[in-house]
Order: structure tokens, then C-alpha cells, then sequence
């Protein structure tokens, strides 16, 4: 038989497995033998044909089998031919070694449900392993356990765990848990993630059991050497329905330039699709177009209220104690509830359960120290992190006395300990604490979180997974201002207590069902003011005591993950969502039960006008709020590197923010839905691909999303937010939308990693009292937080020796504004006469920042610049008569920062 007809017959054979038919067994009649046969008859003296018993070096190191077996076909010159069930192995790993062609092909298949199939003229189908005649389908065993750091026994989440070269994949979840099911027998199992070395691992499967996998991170540097990366399996997880998820690369968020030589996780996640700064000076961030009030924020499921320091311009997260961050930002999962637009999700590291060890580092802005190790007395592991601000300790040093009495620092402290209970169980105990102090020549005022979470996590009955959650959360300020005779102190407070009950039990390798429950208590205590020495009589300021509001809130969801096949997945899920505002409280009552209204006379939005007041008893109803919230999530794969996705998720909000700044601030108050005040709701549409390159060193996304708000909040202009008991006087609400499109490239390993980020949107919303009355005169406006265009790029070069430069450029339309469109004298003063609400923007903003770091085993020095072209960009603009001519009016642009250098020091033991 020539090649020529080798090759048609082969051509034939691999369309037959194409289509599904079986053809295989038909020819086998002919003469077909698997490849083992073939080598068994060998062993025995008989003859194995030429192309299968010639001897050549060959190997592969994690490429798709298909990629394998087209390099083998063309360095043994063989006819081989291989279908569908090929293409869907993504990942073969065999040592290079020199053998026959044959005991190749059985290496490369060995463990991947394939078989290879050969004649007398050496020609090779790929299939399959048939299942003999009249047998029932092989049972399924589950394999499960906990992806852990092979050094401290941390869990490693969303590792990706594969048996048999990819014909069964998974991917561990927030907590580091995998499940697999297998058939009964031997199978490779491999585990990745990035930073780590893959692990590949055999185990022989005769009953259900446990397994943890244990993977070694990957060394980054070695003495006089440069490692460079491999690209294991990609972050974009295309198998799962779920989308519009971004999980932050903290590797590359270290290597890249930092404020201050502070690495802040929150402020990298504005350099992501999606997500924007509302300043250069503040971690205050908004995503797809909403508001920063209707962001979740969760550090190891407790809520944080207030997750900066100083103002906004660091967050509350000390990234030496993160061990991962998960943005939510459409397609919000059922289990999550309660915000309109995202969810943040921080977890803390579990510590190093092997040896005692740590980081201390020095910067400009701020030192820390975190130590971790086993837990003496309690088993297990813990780990502290701690870090503190030092700029009042220079300030005592400045010779003008004024600047000596300033006071400006902030410290947090984050703790974790955590051990394994029984086979399957495992404990969690974890806290956080932090807090800023400010004190200004007239004012003075202090603010910070404390946070508690204790977690149980166990296994039942091999197929239920269990966690119980108990969290607290407690966020409080105070203001301190002599501005009577005795000072007057000014204090706020928000506390909640939550319990949660997740259940994930494991149908089958394509069924999942998630469900749960989850009750919380909020109290709010808006503002009191008392005296500061509370002994003083003399013009002592009255006190004012705002009464506290009481929000009792309940949630039960269920959720649904099915694989319909190797092409399309789905996601079903919904949400109950109950709420009740409590007393005691004074309930006040409006005319026409309307808190706000429109004086057509002024032409703006006032204080309804008060009919009288009750009172409501403590635990008695105030108000109360809820329905059903659908979340759709379904996939449909393209080939094997890519596939198109699409969502909806409704969500509801029954805590809104007083804010009338783009920062958080200490006077900020949060106050509940009410009689008078409807929870804002949400709908968001996504429609999005997802691709990775056949080497898995490149990565992209695109989004197309579309949102519809009811019930959404503005401020009234004028009205007092702080010691106000009608707070409900001062939001007007109406209608929001948005719709925008999300790009994301990004490269994750080699000498040059990073992303780029690009995001066109549009967010507008509406205050209508009526046919063209209202806030400009009902039409849609933009919203406050909208970026029409917003590019990042961060880009992280390995240069020689221990060396690495990082890079991050930012651009962005400038945020609307309210510009001056014309003016009147009164009394001999120039007033100006303001345009149409958010009818203008601030100029565009950019800015360039370079760091340089070198890493050895012990140390790490960085050094940074911030700005590095001295852009002054715009925060705000502020209008004023020209001192050089009253005729004219002038803009004032108010800028945060020129360039600004960074160093720090970090040392590892």
C-alpha cells in the first residue's frame, strides 16, 4: 500500500470519527490492532510494523495532545489519523526519552480514555476506548480534597485540577476545595495555578476518597539565573457559564508601581475593565456606573463599611495578608445579595502551617510586619499582619508650630488561624482592625472597622459540602471642632451581625445544586453630638442624639450548574431577598406621603411637608422590602480555546450612603430603605467572549453589558446630612441605565506579563417630577461616576539578573461637572447662573508611573515614581471672579499630586 493511500484511508477514518461514526471496530476486522497488541505480539518474537517499531527521541511538555501527536506523525513520518475526542486534551506532559514509535503513543495516551489502533502497514487511528457490548456505563467515583501551598499549607484557590490529560477538568473554589469524578482504576491527576509549578501525580481510584494536592510555588529567582514563567492553564476559565469575574493577579499587582511604595489591592482593581477611580487621591471606586455605596465589600465574608484609610487614599487591605481578590461585577452569583453593581471579595492568607517565618518592610509612607507559623497550644496555623503610618512622627520635627500639632496617621492589624478538624473538617477564626486619627488646627476626627469571621467548613457524605459562616462587622467615626464655647464631639456608628449556612452538593461530573441561607441584624446610629468634656457646663454644646435605625435582613438562594454536553453550560439560580426596618424610631409622616417634592417655583426638588409623627416600638415593623432575584448564566464553547457567554442578574439594595463627596469622609451617614424611601433594584444584561491562545500564553475578553436601575438616589442641594433626623428629606429618587463595552488582553507569563484594559461606557440616570419638570428638567443626564473612555496599561519586563521594571499608564474622560453658563450682578456681586446638571467634564486624565525592583531570596527594594511626566490632573474645578478684572470668571482646577518617588524594603524570613 503507497503513503498516498495510506494517507486517503486515514483522511476517511478520521472523518468517520468526526462524525461520530463508528468505523474503528469496522476496520479492525481488517486487520486494526491496538498499538499494545501489537507491542505484546512483539514481545513474543512477532513482527510490529516498520513506522511503529522505529526508535526516536520525542517528548512534550504541556501542549494539547493534538499538538503531540501531529509533532510525532512528522519525526516518524506516520499515518495518523484522530478525531474530536483528541482536540478536547489540552495538556500532555511525557519526559523527552528515546523508545519505539509505538511505546511512544501509548505513553502519550496512557490515562486519557483514548486508544491507539494500527494495521499491518503501520497506519494509527486515534479513538475512544470502546465499552464492551451490553456493559453498563462505568461507575463514577468521587475525588476530592483541598489544593494546597506545598510550603505553608495554605489552600491555593481557583487552582485549575484536570485528570487524564484534561478529559475531566475542574477548578478549585473560593475556599480551595476540588471534586472530581472518576472512573474506577489508575488516572493522572494534574494540578495548576499561577506562580505555582503544575503537579502531575498518578492515583489508583478503587472507592470513593480524599486527596490533597500539594503544589510547589514556582521559584521566581534563582542565584545569578533568571526562571521565567510557564504559562499553565489560563485565568479565563472557559468551561464555566459564569462571567464578568476578575480574579487579581497579586504577583504582577507587587511587581508594579505602587503609591507610595504601598501596594494597595483595591487600587489595582481599578486598573481593570469596568472598574474606575473616582480620584487620584482616593480607592473609592465604582463600577460599570454605579455608585461606591453599591459596591459589596467582603474581608473573609464580614462586610466592610468603610474599606479605606486617610481619607480614600489607601484602602483598608494590607496586600501582605491577602491571599486573594474576586470581583463581581454582573452575573453576581446567588449567593451574594444586598448591592446593586458588585461584590468585592477579600480573603486573607491561612499561614504557614510548616515553620515560623515573616516579612518586615519600610517605606515612605508606612512600615509592616507580618508573621506567621504554627499555632502553638491550638494546632494549626496562624498569621498576624500589622501595619502603621509615620508621617505625624516627621511632622514633630517641622519648625513652624502649627504643622507640629498636626496629626495624621492610621494603623490596621489583621490576624487568621486556622486547622484542619477530623478527615474532612477544617476551622476558621479571623479578625481585622484598623484605624485613622486626624487632627487639623480646629477639627479633629477618628474612624475605623473592626471586623470578625469564624468559618467551619466540612464534608458530608462524600457529596455535600458544608460551610457555616458567623461574621460581625462594626464601623464608627467621630469629629471633634471647637466651634462653641466647650468642644463639641460628633460621633457615628453602623454595626452588623450576620450568620450564613452554604450548602454545594455534587450531583454528578456535570450536575451541581448550591443552596443557602443567610440572616443579618444592622444597627445605625446616624450622629450624636455631645460635649467633648462631658464635666463642663459653661457653653457646653446641647446635645443632639439622632435616633438609631434597626434593618433585620434574610436571604435564601438556589442554584443550578449544568454541563448539557462538551459544548454548552448553564447556570440557573435565584434569590429570595427580605428585609425589615425596625424600631424603636420616630416615624415621620408627609403630606401625600411624599418625603420629597418638586416646587415648581424654585424650579428644584424640596422637603416634603410634615403631617405628623409616630412612634414605633422597639422590634415592631417600620417598613419592609423583597422579592425574587433571577441570576442566568449560560456558555457555549466555539472549539477548544474559546467561547461566548451571556448573563442576567437582578439585584436589590436596602442601604444607602449620604455622601455628598466622590471620597469617603467621616460625616458620611448610611441610612435604610424606609416608608418614604424605596430600595433601589437592578437588572444587568451581559453578552461576552472569552479566548486563550493555543500556547496559553495570551488571554482576552470582551463584554457588552447593558443596565437598568429604578429607585436610584441623589441628594437634595442644601439639606443638612449630618444630625438630620429626617434624613429621608434629603435623597430624590428616579431611574438609571447604563451600557458600555469591556476589553481585556492579557499575558501571563514569559519576560513581558501584564494587560491591558479598555472600557467605552455610558451611565446616565433621572429625576422626572412630572412632564418636563425635574432635575434638568427630567432628562437623562450622566451620572456623577461616569468615564465615557478609560484605558490601563500595566506592563511587568523581568529584566537581567534579579531585576524587573513595572509600568502602569492610565487615560480617561474627565468626570461630569456643572459649568457656569452665565451670570448676574446683585449688589454689586457676580453671581453666576450654573448650567445643566453634569452638562460639562473635567479635562481628560492620564498618568505614567515607573517602578524598579530587585528580589533576591531574602530582600526585595523598590523603588518608584508616581506621575512620572508631572501631569497636574483635575479633580474638580471651582469658578471664581478674576482678580485682575471683575467682568471676567475664572475656573481653579484643584490637583492632588505632581510626581511623587516611592522606595520600600522588604525582608523575608
Amino acid at each position: 500500500m503507497t503513503r498516498r493511500l495510506q494517507g486517503a484511508i486515514t483522511a476517511v477514518m478520521a472523518m468517520a470519527l468526526a462524525l461520530g461514526i463508528s468505523a474503528v471496530p469496522a476496520l479492525a476486522q481488517d486487520g486494526y490492532r491496538a498499538v499494545t497488541a501489537w507491542l505484546e505480539a512483539a514481545a513474543r518474537g512477532a513482527p510490529i510494523p516498520s513506522p511503529l517499531s522505529a526508535r526516536i527521541a520525542f517528548g512534550a511538555e504541556g501542549i494539547p495532545l493534538s499538538d503531540a501527536l501531529d509533532a510525532l506523525r512528522a519525526r516518524a513520518g506516520l499515518a495518523l489519523a484522530y478525531g474530536d475526542e483528541v482536540e478536547r486534551i489540552r495538556r500532555v506532559r511525557v519526559a523527552l526519552d528515546t523508545m519505539s514509535v509505538a511505546r511512544h503513543l501509548v505513553r502519550l495516551l496512557q490515562g486519557t480514555g483514548l486508544l491507539a489502533v494500527a494495521d499491518a502497514t503501520g497506519a494509527v487511528v486515534v479513538r475512544r476506548l470502546p465499552s464492551p457490548a451490553g456493559t453498563t456505563p462505568p461507575l463514577r467515583l468521587r475525588l476530592s480534597g483541598y489544593v494546597r501551598h506545598a510550603e505553608t499549607r495554605d489552600v491555593v484557590r481557583y487552582a485549575r485540577v484536570s485528570a487524564d490529560g484534561d478529559s475531566v477538568r475542574t477548578q478549585s473554589d473560593a475556599d480551595g476545595r476540588y471534586t472530581l469524578f472518576l472512573s474506577s482504576g489508575r488516572h493522572r491527576i494534574r494540578a495548576a495555578a499561577i506562580g505555582f509549578v503544575p503537579l502531575d501525580t498518578m492515583v489508583d481510584l478503587a472507592a470513593p476518597g480524599t486527596l490533597d494536592l500539594a503544589i510547589t510555588p514556582r521559584p521566581v529567582q534563582l542565584e545569578g539565573a533568571r526562571v521565567l514563567a510557564e504559562a499553565d492553564a489560563p485565568d479565563v476559565d472557559l468551561r464555566s457559564p459564569s462571567m464578568s469575574v476578575i480574579r487579581l493577579d497579586l504577583d504582577v499587582v507587587r511587581s508594579a508601581p505602587a503609591l507610595l511604595g504601598e501596594v494597595d489591592p483595591i487600587r489595582s482593581l481599578m486598573l481593570l475593565p469596568g472598574v474606575s477611580r473616582t480620584s487620584d487621591f482616593t480607592t473609592a471606586f465604582t463600577v460599570r456606573g454605579g455608585g461606591g455605596d453599591q459596591n459589596l465589600v467582603l474581608l473573609d465574608g464580614a462586610t466592610v463599611y468603610n474599606p479605606t484609610h486617610g481619607f480614600g487614599f489607601l484602602s483598608a487591605f494590607n496586600a501582605d495578608a491577602v491571599a486573594d481578590v474576586t470581583l463581581h461585577k454582573g452575573g453576581i452569583p446567588a449567593r451574594y445579595g444586598g448591592r446593586l453593581s458588585s461584590v468585592v471579595d477579600v480573603r486573607q492568607r491561612e499561614g504557614d502551617a510548616s515553620r515560623f517565618g515573616g516579612t518586615a518592610s519600610v517605606g515612605i509612607l508606612s512600615s509592616r510586619l507580618m508573621l506567621e507559623g504554627p499555632m502553638p497550644g491550638l494546632g494549626g496555623s496562624f498569621l498576624v499582619a500589622g501595619r502603621r503610618t509615620y508621617a505625624d512622627v516627621f511632622l514633630r520635627f517641622s519648625p513652624d508650630e502649627s504643622i507640629r500639632d498636626v496629626t495624621a496617621y492610621f494603623y490596621d492589624v489583621n490576624a487568621k488561624w486556622s486547622r484542619t478538624v477530623g478527615r474532612t473538617g477544617s476551622l476558621f477564626a479571623s479578625g481585622y482592625a484598623g484605624r485613622d486619627h486626624h487632627r487639623f488646627p480646629g477639627v479633629a476626627s477618628t474612624w475605623g472597622n473592626v471586623t470578625g469571621t469564624l468559618r467551619w467548613n466540612h464534608f458530608v457524605a462524600d457529596r455535600l459540602f458544608h460551610k457555616f459562616t458567623l461574621s460581625s462587622s462594626d464601623y464608627d467615626a467621630a469629629v471633634g471642632s471647637p466651634v462653641f464655647a466647650t468642644p463639641a464631639r460628633w460621633t457615628s456608628r453602623i454595626a452588623t451581625t450576620e450568620m450564613r449556612l452554604d450548602e454545594q452538593w455534587q450531583l454528578d461530573p456535570r450536575q451541581r445544586i448550591e443552596f443557602g441561607a443567610e440572616g443579618a441584624r444592622t444597627e445605625i446610629r446616624p450622629g450624636t453630638l455631645v460635649a467633648a468634656d462631658p464635666v463642663a457646663t459653661q457653653g457646653a454644646a446641647t446635645p443632639v442624639r439622632v435616633p438609631a435605625r434597626h434593618l433585620a435582613t434574610a436571604g435564601a438562594y438556589l442554584a443550578y450548574d449544568v454541563a448539557l454536553g462538551e459544548r454548552v453550560g448553564a447556570s440557573f439560580g435565584v434569590r429570595h431577598a427580605w428585609a425589615r426596618r425596625l424600631g424603636p424610631q420616630v416615624l415621620y409622616r408627609y403630606v401625600g406621603d411624599a418625603a420629597v417634592v418638586f416646587d415648581t417655583g424654585a424650579g428644584r426638588f424640596v422637603p416634603g411637608r410634615l403631617r405628623d409623627s409616630v412612634t414605633v416600638g422597639a422590634g415592631e415593623r417600620v417598613a419592609a422590602a423583597g422579592g425574587l432575584e433571577p441570576r442566568i448564566a449560560v456558555r457555549v464553547s466555539l472549539g477548544a480555546s474559546s467561547s461566548l457567554k451571556a448573563s442576567w442578574a437582578r439585584t436589590r439594595q436596602f442601604l444607602m450612603l449620604a455622601s455628598r463627596t466622590n471620597t469617603p469622609i467621616p460625616t458620611d451617614v448610611w441610612e435604610p430603605f424606609g416608608p418614604t424611601l424605596a430600595p433601589p433594584v437592578g437588572d444587568q444584561y451581559a453578552l461576552g467572549w472569552a479566548g486563550v491562545s493555543r500556547s496559553r500564553l495570551w488571554e482576552a475578553t470582551a463584554e457588552l453589558y447593558w443596565r437598568r436601575l429604578g429607585n436610584v438616589v441623589d441628594l437634595l442641594e442644601g439639606q443638612d446630612l449630618v444630625l438630620n433626623p429626617r434624613l429621608e428629606t434629603a435623597f430624590v429618587q428616579g431611574d438609571g441605565r447604563a451600557h458600555g463595552v469591556e476589553l481585556f488582553l492579557r499575558r501571563r507569563a514569559g519576560r513581558t506579563n501584564g494587560w491591558v484594559s479598555y472600557t467605552l461606557s455610558r451611565a446616565e440616570q433621572r429625576f422626572p417630577a412630572g412632564r418636563g419638570i425635574g432635575i434638568n428638567g427630567g432628562a437623562w443626564m450622566p451620572m456623577p461616576t461616569e468615564k465615557r473612555h478609560d484605558l490601563s496599561v500595566v506592563l511587568v519586563r523581568s529584566l537581567s539578573g534579579r531585576w524587573s521594571l513595572g509600568s502602569t499608564f492610565v487615560y480617561a474622560s474627565g468626570l461630569p461637572t456643572t459649568l457656569p453658563a452665565s451670570r448676574y450682578e446683585l449688589d454689586g456681586l457676580i453671581v453666576p447662573e450654573y448650567g445643566p446638571r453634569n452638562g460639562g467634564r473635567l479635562p481628560a486624565y492620564h498618568r505614567l508611573d515607573l517602578t524598579v525592583t530587585r528580589n533576591t531570596r531574602r530582600t526585595e527594594v523598590a523603588v518608584g515614581v508616581l506621575n512620572a511626566y508631572n501631569r497636574f490632573n483635575a479633580q474638580s474645578l471651582a469658578f471664581r471672579t478674576s482678580r485682575a478684572d471683575s467682568r471676567r470668571t475664572e475656573a481653579v482646577q484643584t490637583s492632588i499630586f505632581g510626581i511623587v518617588p516611592s522606595l520600600s524594603w522588604t525582608v523575608r524570613f
